[in-house]
């Protein structure tokens, strides 16, 4: 199978709503940044168009069409225009052919015409009279040709504003997306540095009273945003050798859960190194939080994963989120 063919063939998966959501997701954002795969887009979707209003669709191609495409307003106005379209185009050539018959009838009828009169003259404006005929079909079809094209470019045109549309209403939602996240960010650090602060200052009155916990039992706190796919690194964190406990602050993504669980996780083999209990989240505003605690010694130089789940009122659980960090010496 061609590069082309498989690229269409995506192409209509992703204009039906059949691709997976991490896929869908990257072709909206493909379809963003790259024009070459923008216009294949829009080259794919006048053919499913065309191949729906001439009855080609079929099973659940047909079906995926009239449930998920024709959903959005925009896109059952360009069905419209191409069935309308289509209408025209045929009533056009109807009346082409009607209009051919129509002149050769009264062709015949105008005996005493004035190529008639002319033909007395040596016999050769029958032939004449053919030729003016044979030009009126071609002058016909070439206004229809004209009518034709000016149609599609008009439909070409509509489609390809449309399409913009879409692009601009994605590109300002993702805008709005990282804008929220990086908001999200800054008042997340500014939480951990009052938090910092605080414990600093409640240490240093526990040295002064004498009750400052031992060496070997401090406590390392840290906090982890989920990433945006594609970008960011993964967050480092170094652990002093008298460190006992680490907590960890997780900022929870948008979501209906009021139950959760977190796991520990060794990204390079995947095993699992710790599972809390369940657990609430924390709200101040529109964010909510998990705030997570385990043994230090369960960590060393590598990367590794807090991995959020969903709990739901049945007892039904459904990944969330993973929250890699790498632990450096």
């Amino acid at each position: 199978m061609s590069n082309s063919t498989n690229q269409n063939q995506v192409s209509t998966q992703y204009l039906l709503g059949t691709l997976p959501e991490v896929e869908r997701e990257r072709l909206d954002e493909l379809s963003v940044t790259s024009q070459e795969f923008a216009d294949s887009l829009s080259a794919s979707e006048k053919d499913l168009i065309d191949s729906y209003v001439q009855g080609e669709l079929s099973g659940s191609t047909l079906a995926q069409f009239e449930s998920h495409y024709l959903a959005s307003q925009i896109r059952r106005e360009r069905v419209e225009f191409a069935a309308a379209f289509q209408v025209f185009a045929k009533k056009q050539a109807v009346f082409d052919g009607s209009s051919i018959r129509r002149q050769a009838e009264l062709d015949r009828k105008r005996k005493g015409g004035w190529l008639s009169r002319l033909s007395v003259f040596g016999g050769q404006y029958p032939a004449l009279q053919w030729g003016v005929a044979v030009a009126a079909v071609v002058f016909i079809a070439a206004g229809g040709f004209l009518l034709l094209q000016n149609a599609r470019l008009r439909q070409q045109m509509s489609i390809e504003q449309a399409h913009r549309d879409e692009l601009q209403q994605r590109e300002l939602q993702l805008q709005k997306e990282l804008d929220q996240q990086r908001a999200s960010n800054t008042a997340i650090e500014q939480e951990l540095a009052q938090v910092r602060e605080e414990r600093a200052r409640m240490e240093e009155e526990l040295k002064k009273s004498g009750q400052f916990p031992a060496s070997g039992t401090g406590m390392l706190s840290f906090v982890l945003t989920p990433q945006l796919r594609g970008a960011g690194q993964t967050k480092s964190v170094s652990i002093p050798a008298n460190t006992s406990r680490v907590t960890v602050q997780l900022s929870l993504e948008p979501n209906d859960y009021q139950t959760f669980a977190v796991v520990l996780l060794d990204q390079s083999s995947h095993q699992e190194l710790w599972r809390s209990g369940k657990l609430k989240a924390s709200s101040r505003g529109d964010n909510r939080t998990l705030n997570v605690g385990f043994s230090a010694g369960l960590l060393k130089p590598q990367v590794y994963a807090l991995q959020v789940s969903g709990i739901s009122a049945n007892g039904q659980s459904e990944v969330l989120s993973d929250y890699p960090f790498k632990v450096v010496k």
